[in-house]
């Protein structure tokens, strides 16, 4: 009789459980449910301490996962801007300068389970912090998105191996391993051999197809390098077909900058203000600083 009672007691607790994450009163993923199952007692406690332990109220919107190191599959999901919390009081760039470890680690959770991915510059800020869980998280959700980021380039290496002049493979290859470059997810000499895999491949590329894009990548990667004859190679092939572009002003006048050649800036600015190109509001700005 006593074990019948405790089982309906168990039974009548876990589904309590599971009706208050339907409603959104506990605020851990519903696959927790099973661990209060699983786990008689014990398993309703732990669900409790999770649920109390960031100090969660019922009008918070973000949906914590319980096990906060794991960064799912869906790494590469884009995420919309307009998706976001609408009442986060705190500007992302600035939550790091709050004293409050609770905002800070209730922010870097959201981020963990949201798509760590596209916040790659917060978390590298994040991994110097002086919260030391904070910084644990945030090396943490790096080290996932490397590893996931060499599995992804290891599969489009060996697809590349396979089909080399295949276009749609090679751009899928330009655009990941670029992504990787800009975000600054390699240092030292990793970086430097897939700065200079990126030139061979998107040089590749443009050899079975010309883009605008691919150019401005071309020079901006030769130009990180500091492989300045390589940039102007690149920056005069540009220059056939997008001469009267803004990309393409603005990469000249950083060559030039590069290059030390302040008179030939000077030259270029007064012969592109005479030109009916459209430029932005920004590249206007620029061109006026160096026209003083």
């Amino acid at each position: 009789m006593v074990y019948i009672t405790t089982a309906t007691l168990h039974i009548l607790v876990c589904l309590l459980i599971f009706f208050e994450m339907l409603r959104g009163k506990i605020r851990l993923q519903k696959y927790m449910f099973i661990v209060a199952f699983l786990l008689p007692f014990w398993g309703a406690l732990i669900i409790l301490i999770l649920h109390f332990e960031w100090g969660f109220s019922p009008d918070d919107a973000a949906h914590i996962s319980a096990n906060k190191m794991s960064i799912e599959s869906e790494l590469y999901k884009s995420v919309s801007a307009d998706e976001k919390r609408s009442d986060q009081t705190v500007p992302i760039e600035e939550a790091l300068l709050i004293n409050s470890a609770k905002e800070k680690r209730t922010l870097i959770m959201d981020i963990l389970n949201e798509n760590p991915r596209d916040y790659v510059e917060f978390l590298q800020k994040a991994g110097n912090n002086d919260d030391t869980e904070v910084v644990h998280y945030a090396v943490t959700a790096m080290v996932e998105i490397s590893k996931e980021n060499d599995y992804t380039l290891q599969m489009l290496e060996a697809e590349y191996a396979a089909s080399p002049h295949d276009l749609d493979i090679l751009t899928r290859y330009c655009d990941f391993l670029w992504g990787c470059l800009v975000q600054n997810l390699m240092q030292g000499q990793v970086e430097v051999m897939n700065r200079a895999l990126f030139s061979k491949l998107v040089q590749e590329k443009l050899a079975l197809k010309e883009t605008l894009e691919d150019y401005k990548r071309l020079v901006l990667n030769e130009l990180c390098c500091k492989n300045l004859d390589r940039a102007k190679e690149a920056l005069a092939q540009m220059k056939k077909n997008w001469s009267q572009t803004e990309e393409y002003v603005l990469l000249n006048i950083e060559y030039l900058t590069l290059m030390n050649k302040g008179r030939e800036i000077k030259k270029f600015i007064r012969k592109v203000n005479g030109s009916q190109i459209f430029l932005s509001s920004q590249t206007k700005e620029v061109l006026a600083f160096w026209a003083d």
